[in-house]
């Protein structure tokens, strides 16, 4: 399923052209998507996309060419349809600020989506509460904040697995919705988080008398748009706990994956665990050094890095090899270089990693460039001459010489995070390491020192797929709360079995902000790095922590009479002047301050400390 949108100004309120060519409608600027919520909940409509700055007033996001109205809008894009869409925009989303809070869920794309009617347990999070089918504790360890289980046969039909090379099991980041009238639910909902492959047909059941089909079991925490903030009665209050027969749209988003990520964001927290590092920059600083005198060696490693990001997939390695074969049998690659002089921005920088939807012009142009220079190295190397493919080579040794010296080439494993309820605070299960062993874990964006949490290793059956095998790509994690953890401690003191553990300020969960509906997060083995580790746990020692970092819930707009300002005025408001990553690049800034006085104070001379200190004075 596709949808196609055009593009306009929300200022101009006009289309956008294609090179300025406003004499043909066909030369307007479009845009394609696969597989969306939205074209599920309005099949046959037509849609259009505006965009908005930090000059874009309210009075802006009311023009369109067509009269359209503004439906939803996921940080500075703005999705437009007709009128009568927005009268099921509203019952989707009564508080006006989830149309801007999870726009991103109705226009993502997913690979993969089915659209049946299935038996969906509904599960309260918190106390496991599931309308009497399984009993209460059972149900509550089969799901978490945003994360629940999905039957093996329903897995297999909604991500093709049969026709898959790789036929390992994965946890699913997905979206779902249904509409009113769709089931035995009767208003329109919709929601995302993750779902893990499980064989629902051997729960045990509360009364062995009743044992309906289990399809999908999804938690309460995964249903958005419900306006409990509401100061009159909610007009959509949320879904309760129980099983529903429901013909219901879910998609799939992605899939659990192995991979890397980067540690530079972490360096300014710890200054003294910097040591353990020093020695492997400066063997990537040698190694740089010696690539960078053959242009040879400098595009090997250029394609090495690029299928690296990709993370390229056996199946499209197949793909990629015989198009570059294409390119040097046809002899077309002089050509292609040309043509590229025009596409290829070079202010552009290499990293492509979490491409968005307004930057996949780039991605296409470093595709291009990387078959010119993968084909060229299985040729004769003689395009590697040209100054097209030179200043992109010496594009990158800056780059790569850039990221050394901020450390971004260090990495940890990363993997997408679920919870067990066989963890306790403190523990961590990552399957491809060793029971027992001490693991350094972090997740981005990184806040302050707090968020690096070192814990110990346990198997739990959690990380096991319903062949026995581990899910791929994944990391167990504990999701105890303050509650439990007391609750816990009290239950040893009861048995009088001593314990040196006390209710933390934060919990692992609150250090690093934890949900289960995607997030990934940075592991290795804390015996890689002694200092760094050593720092971490002196730096989370009670006394020498930061302050718990309150995670504010998000906030509506309603007035004392329940009433609430046109959606045009909250989506200028939900705009990205003011996100996460420039308060977290503030915040940074402040521990790299930190970090250079601490360093000052351990190896600088009192020469230097009294620079410094004229510096700061000063205000230079």
């Amino acid at each position: 399923m596709t949808l196609t949108f055009k593009h306009f100004d929300t200022r101009l309120n006009q289309w956008s052209y294609i090179q300025g060519d406003t004499s043909n409608s066909n030369s307007i600027l479009t845009e394609k998507l696969d597989n969306t919520l939205l074209e599920f909940l309005f099949p046959d409509k037509q849609f259009s996309f505006g965009q908005m700055d930090e000059h874009t007033k309210a009075e802006d996001l009311k023009n369109h060419p067509d009269s359209h109205v503004l439906l939803f809008s996921s940080k500075t894009r703005l999705l437009y349809g007709l009128q009568e869409c927005l009268e099921v925009v509203e019952k989707l989303c009564p508080d006006r600020k989830d149309r801007g809070a999870y726009g991103s869920i109705f226009l993502g794309e997913c690979k993969n989506a089915i659209n049946e009617r299935l038996n969906i347990l509904v599960v309260d999070d918190a106390t496991g509460e599931n309308g009497g089918i399984l009993n209460k504790e059972d149900a509550w360890k089969l799901v978490g904040d945003c994360y629940g289980q999905i039957a093996t046969d329903l897995y297999n039909k909604l991500t093709k697995k049969q026709e898959e090379q790789d036929k390992s099991y994965r946890v699913i980041q997905h979206r779902f919705g249904w509409r009113e009238g769709d089931g035995e639910d009767t208003k329109f909902r919709f929601g995302k988080g993750t779902l893990r492959p499980h064989n629902l047909t051997q729960l045990e059941y509360a009364n062995p008398n009743n044992k309906p089909k289990i399809d999908l079991i999804i938690p309460l925490s995964s249903f958005k748009g419900t306006d409990k903030d509401n100061p009159s009665s909610p007009i959509k209050p949320q879904i309760k706990p129980g099983l529903y027969n429901q013909t219901i749209w879910l998609g799939e988003k992605s899939q659990s994956q192995k991979g890397k990520t980067a540690i530079s964001q972490m360096l300014a927290s710890f200054p003294q665990g910097i040591k353990d590092f020093a020695e492997e920059l400066e063997k990537q600083a040698q190694e740089l050094t010696e690539i960078q005198k053959d242009p040879r060696k400098v595009a090997q490693l250029y394609c090495e890095k690029y299928e690296k990001r990709k993370a390229f997939t056996e199946q499209q390695k197949v793909s990629l090899e015989q198009a570059i074969a294409d390119l040097v049998a046809d002899g077309t690659l002089e050509k292609q270089v040309k043509l590229s002089t025009t596409n290829l921005n070079q202010d552009e920088e290499l990293d492509t990693d979490d491409l968005n939807e307004d930057n996949a012009k780039y991605e296409k142009d470093d595709l291009l460039m990387y078959k010119i220079i993968k084909a060229d190295l299985l040729g004769h190397a003689q395009i590697l001459e040209t100054e097209k493919v030179r200043q992109e080579l010496s594009r990158f040794v800056q780059n790569e010489w850039r990221d050394i010296a901020i450390g971004r080439t260090l990495t940890f494993d990363r993997g997408m995070i679920i919870p067990s309820k066989e963890l306790k605070n403190g523990e961590i299960c990552v399957p491809w390491m060793n029971e027992g062993e001490k693991i350094l874990n972090f997740r981005s964006p990184f806040l302050n020192s707090n968020g690096l949490c070192v814990s110990l290793n346990k198997y739990v059956e959690d990380y096991l797929g319903p062949d026995g095998k581990s899910l791929e790509g994944i990391i167990v994690v504990n999701d105890e709360d303050h509650k439990r953890i007391l609750a816990r401690i009290d239950a040893l003191k009861a048995l009088s079995i001593a314990t040196e553990e006390i209710d933390p300020a934060e919990t692992e969960s609150e250090r690093q902000g934890r949900d289960f509906d995607g997030d990934c997060i940075g592991v290795e083995l804390a015996s890689k790095y002694p200092n760094f580790t050593a720092e971490a746990e002196y730096r989370n020692i009670p006394e020498n922590a930061y302050a718990p970092t309150v995670k504010l819930k998000k906030q509506s707009f309603y007035r004392e009479d329940g009433t609430q300002p046109e959606f045009e005025e909250i989506a200028i408001h939900m705009s990205d002047s003011i996100s996460v990553g420039i308060i977290n690049n503030h915040v940074t800034a402040i521990e790299a301050l930190e970090s250079e006085i601490e360093i000052l104070k351990t190896y600088g001379t009192l020469q230097q400390q009294a620079e410094y200190v004229d510096q700061v004075s000063n205000g230079t």
